[in-house]
């Protein structure tokens, strides 16, 4: 008489079973690959002691798996089979934006012969487990995988558990979707941050030996001044130029360093000043330009230079100005219409054409033409 393989299996489940957490809770698990031969999916068969169902998210070895197969069960434990999600997606309602552990298939099976079904180049067939998340999702939303856009054009609910999404390529849409980060219509809800970070130094200053100087730093958002922004101050060669996080340096020993300042918690947006240390006594002059980094088209600001001598401003020195495109493009796309000590007036042109451009306006020390500074002036359309 043949003996059942059932109480074996729940004896090897007892005995060799490993610590999984089915829908987060810890559970003892009994895991065996579904065939005997390498394939393309990762798909496994599941026996525990505690009750499994269809759409069951189970964490093993660090993997996620979602069961997506009905289940079999006896007395003393249930038997499935499950797949590896192989992708996590973001699904945007409204501005609310929930990331989706998910099953992506290029092929499916014919429930019919069993046989593999290519589906048409540019589909996907996606699993996921039906949760309150996922009962919300509609046709014609998108979603993006691997950097490219995707549309539902189909849903099956017909089994307990799981939903069955059939996705189309779709096409890119660069004013709202956030391509990097693989999320649809992002922008649509949300303000794109464009962050830039100032030092009103310049690239090269100077500070005498043992004496210090605080760094002038902004930050802006979308060309707009953040207020009291959070900063890091690093340096090249503590050993030479010190800093500390307000900003302050200080010459340790004749020679250069450079001071990296970047924003705390976008770190990616960072400027650079070279500091050289030099002997005391030598005039250390550097200028900062205050005024609107955006313009509209055909209209004027004013702009005022500051000259530090040491980090101390003083108001013996003047500087000339001198307007140019960004991009050294001709004709400029600017004037100066009026020059009274170191302030100065700008009118925009009023070609529709510069949107999105720039003017650079420059600074230079009269007594020392070495000495600039340059401020960068964003253009935009009126309306």
């Amino acid at each position: 008489m043949t003996r059942s393989i059932e109480p074996m299996m729940d004896f090897f489940l007892r005995e060799k079973g490993e610590l999984v957490y089915i829908n987060s809770v810890k559970q003892l698990a009994l895991i065996r690959d579904a065939t005997d031969h390498i394939q393309m999916t990762d798909e496994k068969i599941i026996r525990a002691a505690t009750p499994l169902h269809t759409g069951d998210i189970v964490n093993y070895r660090y993997e996620r798996y979602l069961i997506t197969s009905q289940v079999d069960r006896n007395e003393q434990s249930c038997r499935g089979r499950m797949k590896k999600c192989n992708q996590r997606l973001a699904l945007n309602w409204n501005g609310q934006v929930k990331w989706i552990d998910a099953v992506v298939e290029g092929r499916t099976f014919s429930t019919e012969t069993g046989k593999v079904i290519s589906m048409p180049e540019g589909n996907i067939l996606v699993i996921v487990q039906d949760n309150a998340d996922t009962r919300s999702i509609t046709l014609s939303q998108r979603f993006y995988m691997t950097h490219q856009p995707f549309k539902i054009v189909g849903m099956d609910r017909t089994m307990n558990g799981i939903i069955q999404l059939s996705c189309t390529l779709d096409s890119i849409n660069t004013a709202y979707d956030d391509v990097e980060n693989n999320i649809a219509d992002r922008w649509k809800y949300e303000i794109s941050h464009t962050y830039a970070l100032h030092i009103h130094q310049g690239t090269i200053a100077h500070v005498p030996l043992n004496e210090t100087l605080y760094l002038i730093v902004s930050a802006t958002d979308n060309g707009n001044e953040i207020a009291n922004p959070a900063i890091t101050y690093i340096s090249s060669d503590p050993n030479v130029i010190s800093v500390d996080q307000q900003g302050r340096v200080m010459g340790i020993a004749l020679g250069q360093a450079s001071i990296t300042v970047k924003l705390t918690y976008h770190s990616t947006i960072l400027s650079t000043i070279e500091m050289r240390v030099v002997e005391t006594g030598t005039h250390i002059y550097s200028i900062a330009i205050t005024g609107n980094p955006i313009l509209k088209t055909g209209q004027s600001a004013s702009y005022v230079s500051h000259i530090y001598d040491h980090g101390t401003e003083v108001f013996d020195q003047s500087v000339e100005w001198s307007l140019r495109n960004q991009d050294d493009s001709t004709p400029i796309m600017g004037s100066i219409t009026a020059s009274t000590g170191n302030s100065v007036t700008i009118k925009a042109g009023s070609s529709s054409g510069a949107n999105n451009k720039a003017l650079a306006l420059t600074a230079t020390l009269v007594s020392d033409p070495s000495i600039t500074r340059e401020k960068t002036i964003s253009l935009k359309n009126l309306f």
